[in-house]
């Protein structure tokens, strides 16, 4: 993406956040890798709520199917999702503890129609050992400029 090898990992529950995936403009090399839970979320946005809460006030790491990745050929790493409870879901955090980031410049977005990702951004901070973590984005819509910029930061 945009001249750099780019790995874009992201967790979408209701396929926003994959939606907003599909529009970034991923090269020969480049990479998205979608967070699978090994046990699905509810359909029921309460159930889901529930279960998202426990698991971030007991800070619960979840098990996710395709956890251990192998990122070494890739600068930098883009991390989305929806922001549960104004942090990121716990599926993020359980990945990120799986996988050696060190080195990497890691990018973390969220989709969120008014929460903004200052949160999120702390606890991947707090869960990161040797990486770069720049500011996050938040997406409303998509707009190639826009993610240009952020990514020019």
């Amino acid at each position: 993406m945009f001249g750099k090898k780019t790995a874009v990992i992201y967790f979408s529950h209701t396929g926003v956040t994959k939606k907003l995936v599909e529009k970034f403009p991923l090269e020969e090399g480049d990479k998205a890798i979608e967070l699978i839970p090994s046990v699905p979320y509810p359909k029921s946005y309460f159930k889901t709520l529930a279960r998202a809460k426990a698991e971030i006030e007991g800070n619960v790491s979840v098990d996710l199917e395709n956890a251990k990745q192998n990122l070494k050929e890739y600068e930098r790493i883009l991390i989305g999702f929806p922001i549960w409870f104004w942090t990121c879901p716990k599926a993020v955090t359980s990945f990120i503890n799986e996988n050696n980031l060190k080195g990497k410049t890691i990018y973390p977005f969220c989709t969120s129609g008014g929460i903004q990702i200052t949160e999120a951004v702390d606890e991947i901070k707090r869960n990161v050992d040797g990486a770069t973590v720049k500011k996050g984005k938040r997406f409303k819509r998509y707009s190639e400029e826009e993610l240009q910029k952020w990514l020019d930061q």
